[in-house]
């Protein structure tokens, strides 16, 4: 009798365990995503700063026009 509830002991422990462990990688996976789509957003955001720091550095040396020099007579 008492070998029968070991082993039942060592099911149910070794179920809520296993089950315990899905969860945990579930919950990793669900971060790794959420990292991902957080990285992916940051790049975006970069590259648009840097094409608008492209494009005010082009539309600074634009805005300058040409230089005019008068001669003193």
């Amino acid at each position: 009798m008492s070998a029968v509830a070991g082993i039942c002991g060592f099911a149910v422990g070794f179920f809520l365990k296993s089950a315990a462990i899905n969860k945990s990688k579930k919950r990793v996976l669900s971060l790794e995503v959420e990292m991902l789509q957080n990285h992916s957003r940051i790049l975006d955001l970069e590259k648009q700063v840097a094409e608008l720091r492209e494009e005010k550095a082009k539309v600074g040396n634009a805005s300058s026009g040409p230089k005019v020099e008068l001669k003193v007579s």
